[in-house]
């Protein structure tokens, strides 16, 4: 029966392989040194991680299996951020967006499969992160039920950002050129008439 041991080091021999020299390599000792501690790296990383789930799951908890969850949990969010990119790159870039051929190229995606790839709520979450909004196009009155975010129905977002967002009553509703919609203030208002294309 494979133990927890055999089955830590297998996970680590696939996950982290430490590096190989040929006897007649020339790689020089530090760099060699470094690779290794490089490789060790995560390794310990994993393995405190997988204590601490042995401490939660008891101590028959799988060090393969926890190693796969944790890849997954990588990969998730690796897709969020790759859809959170494709966002910026396509509503965000001035004064000429990536296009979806170029996107998808990078992405691996069809033109199309960009196109599905983010939506309103991408779009707003960017413009949380970096603090700015995409050029608008349109503004109407405030309608709550226009709004794919819950965070429009209750206060402005076209002003602030995720550490300060605007806490002030919306009165309008801004749409971007991708037709995400934010919620927009009587304060924010000049924000959004700077934003328009040509102002």
């Amino acid at each position: 029966m494979t133990s927890h041991q055999e089955l830590l080091d297998d996970v680590f021999a696939i996950r982290w392989p430490l590096p190989h020299y040929d006897e007649d390599d020339q790689t020089p000792p530090h760099q060699r040194g470094a690779a290794v501690d490089a490789a060790h790296r995560p390794r310990t990383a994993f393995f405190h991680t997988w204590g601490a789930a042995r401490a939660e799951h008891g101590p028959d908890y799988d060090p393969l299996l926890a190693s796969l969850e944790d890849l997954i949990a990588i990969k998730k969010a690796a897709d969020e951020q790759i859809r959170l990119l494709l966002a910026y790159g396509r509503v965000y870039v001035t004064p000429r967006p990536h296009t979806l051929e170029t996107l998808g190229e990078a992405a691996g995606l069809t033109p199309s499969g960009v196109s599905r790839a983010f939506g309103a709520k991408e779009v707003l979450a960017v413009g949380d992160l970096i603090g700015r909004r995409p050029a608008a196009v349109e503004i109407s009155d405030y309608d709550p039920d226009v709004f794919a975010g819950d965070a429009s129905r209750r206060r402005c977002t076209w002003g602030g950002s995720k550490n300060k967002p605007c806490p002030e009553e919306p009165k309008y509703a801004v749409t971007d050129k991708s037709g995400t919609k934010w919620a927009c203030c009587d304060g924010h208002l000049p924000g959004y008439l700077r934003s328009r294309p040509g102002a």
